[in-house]
């Protein structure tokens, strides 16, 4: 062939593969899903899905979103869907999946996905009274799915090998997917298990319980068997899809999760980081870790303890209670009060918005005879259960005869209190300042336990409002206080020490460093905190076609404005709704209404609240229920 000719077919054929090449971008681009490996499509939104694709034929993983945009691709058959865990997030397009396609889920996660164990869960869980809970669980549940996939499952489709590994952590059931095809790379669909280099998203989702490191002891185990698959191409839920340095981002993950997890623990921070701990003595050593059943331990000449409640009592035999706790709190006074011939009940505080701190006080008799004290912060979530979603609260109201405020000072007999604002364990949380038998009393509530009981102190955890810097500035209040006694709740009172309260501020300001590694923002306040946009109140009752009303919270740590986009999504709303916001730093607060549907069905309705920021999922559980009466 003459050069001229030759030169000229070339140039035919770079034209005709770059327009087919354009044309192929321009279908991807007009659906959405882009290749992220030879016959790996990933899916648009802020949650990512991936497609196996085999032809016209696809295999799901995880379905954020409707996948009809698929067909624009030349699929025309989705044949299996498998989940990676249970969030709404990656279940968010279950619904629109045609029947015949089949779903496989976690073998664990049937507990949150089937209908009747879902509305088991929204039945139970609001108020929350456990002390282990679920995150972002779907509205309502769903049918059809195979709760078969299980650790060490294999499968088979369309020459793809998919193996099957338990990665909880992120979820209470969470598995990842490793996928090969022959002369091909090995690819990982990790759901929310890894996000990105030292990250994970919603690390919420860690804390299994509300002391320990429960959840994220099988996250690190997890991240572990993620490095052991060795995998080619990483693809995340939440985070972009890694294809290079990957050992080394499992590897900065799995640092920044094994050093949170130990800093979850007071006990070992002062023990075996800083070491030569100091050495204090128990007030009431038989009483420690115990739950009111036991005799009363009489700590000085007016002070009786018993598991979590105080009695103190005045020169002239008056009682003052602190933390009744159930119908065992209130037998117990009846027998201390004949034993020590005590005279009346006055008053009764609540050092925090925890029910076994306080639902005692239901079975005290003559409720018309004391008063009933506490701050204003603590009191606000007692009062109105319904308002806010916090975990460990009793349904039943309770009224307040004072409310003081932060700093405040009130009198009882000879004594005087003063109140402070002691968040730590839970954001609802006072300290109480007082001299009893001449001792420098500080009641503590459950923040701070002697370095031999439990882990040290109360634990935090994001669905508490309790955050290692809240720790931090409460143990400085009491460092500054120099008190001689703590007042420890759950019969663990102690002798002040302040080289160990030193080292309590000490540990919340490390461990705010290390849950700020932790968080793709790089600000644990906004990531660990399920609660930074949420609704309130919480539950409401409405009848079919009535307007629902409520106020949006939304806080924004930072400097700049923030603008988001909130949508309203669930079965029952005439049709879902977004609000685009300005949110400036600090607390917004917006009203927002939406008529019901007036065939929605009676019974216990839960909407949910998607928030996007800048084209990225907010890492919040944000939703509220309506009792819907006809």
């Amino acid at each position: 062939m003459p050069r001229r000719l030759l030169t000229l077919a070339i140039c035919v054929g770079v034209l005709a593969l770059v327009g087919w090449l354009g044309h192929a971008g321009q279908d991807k681009a007009t659906s959405g899903w882009t290749e992220v490996a030879p016959g790996v499509l990933r899916s648009p939104g802020p949650v990512a899905g991936y497609a196996l694709i085999a032809g016209d034929k696809a295999l799901l993983i995880d379905v954020p979103g409707d996948v009809s945009e698929l067909a624009k691709l030349g699929v025309r058959r989705i044949e299996r869907a498998l989940l990676t865990h249970y969030h709404r997030g990656v279940c968010a397009g279950l619904g629109e999946l045609p029947r015949e396609v089949k779903i496989l889920a976690p073998k664990k996660a049937e507990e949150w996905l089937t209908p009747k164990n879902v509305e088991k869960y929204w039945r139970e869980s609001i108020p929350l009274r456990g002390s282990r809970t679920a995150y972002l669980i779907v509205p309502v549940g769903f049918d059809g799915i195979d709760y078969s996939l299980e650790d060490g499952a294999a499968l088979k489709w369309e020459g793809w090998d998919i193996g099957v590994l338990d990665t909880s952590g992120h979820a209470l059931a969470h598995l990842s997917f490793v996928a090969t095809k022959k002369n091909g790379p090995r690819v990982v669909f990790c759901g929310g298990a890894f996000a990105s280099a030292g990250k994970l998203w919603a690390p919420y989702t860690t804390d299994w319980d509300h002391w320990t490191d429960l959840g994220l002891k099988p996250t690190a185990k997890a991240l572990k068997l993620l490095a052991s698959a060795e995998p080619d191409i990483l693809c995340p839920a939440h985070g972009p899809v890694l294809t290079k340095n990957i050992q080394a981002a499992i590897k900065q993950t799995l640092a920044a999760i094994e050093e949170i997890a130990f800093l979850k623990s007071f006990e070992r921070f002062t023990k075996e980081r800083l070491g030569n701990a100091p050495a204090y003595r128990f007030l009431a050593k038989e009483q420690a870790q115990s739950n009111g059943s036991k005799p009363w331990t009489q700590v000085s000449e007016h002070i009786w303890l018993t598991g979590n409640t105080y009695v103190l009592t005045s020169k002239d035999n008056a009682c003052l209670m602190i933390d009744p706790w159930d119908k065992r709190g209130a037998d117990q006074f009846a027998k201390l009060s004949k034993d020590q011939k005590l005279g009346p009940l006055e008053v009764v505080m609540f050092s925090h918005a925890h029910f076994d701190h306080y639902d005692g006080v239901h079975y005290l008799p003559n409720r018309d005879k004391f008063e009933v004290w506490s701050l204003d912060t603590v009191a606000k979530p007692i009062a109105e259960p319904f308002l806010l979603r916090a975990p460990f609260l009793d349904a039943r109201t309770v009224a307040f005869d004072k409310k003081p405020k932060d700093g405040d000072t009130l009198t009882w007999r000879e004594y005087r209190f003063r109140f402070h604002h002691l968040p730590g364990q839970s954001e609802f949380t006072m300290g109480v300042e007082a001299v009893i038998d001449g001792k420098r009393c500080f009641f503590t509530a459950d923040n701070f336990f002697h370095q031999d009981m439990f882990s040290g102190s109360g634990g935090w955890m994001g669905l508490n409002r309790s955050f290692p810097p809240l720790y931090a500035a409460s143990a400085k209040k009491v460092l500054d206080a120099a008190p001689e006694w703590v007042l420890a709740e759950h019969g663990g009172p102690f002798e002040f020490s302040a080289e160990d309260f030193r080292r309590r501020v000490d540990w919340g300001n490390v461990s705010a460093k290390a849950a700020d590694a932790l968080c793709q923002s790089g600000n644990h306040l906004h990531d660990w905190n399920p609660h930074r946009v949420h609704v309130e109140p919480l539950i409401q009752k409405s009848k079919p076609g009535n307007v629902l009303s409520a106020t949006l919270v939304v806080t924004n740590l930072q400097r700049e404005t923030e603008k988001l986009q909130v949508t309203l999504l669930g079965r029952g709303l005439t049709k879902d709704q977004s609000w685009t916001f300005d949110v400036p730093t600090g607390t917004l607060r917006k009203s927002i209404t939406k008529p019901l549907g007036a065939r929605v069905a009676p019974g216990r309705q839960v909407f949910t609240i998607r928030a996007e920021s800048g084209g990225r999922l907010e890492p919040s559980d944000a939703f509220f229920v309506v009792d819907v009466e006809l």
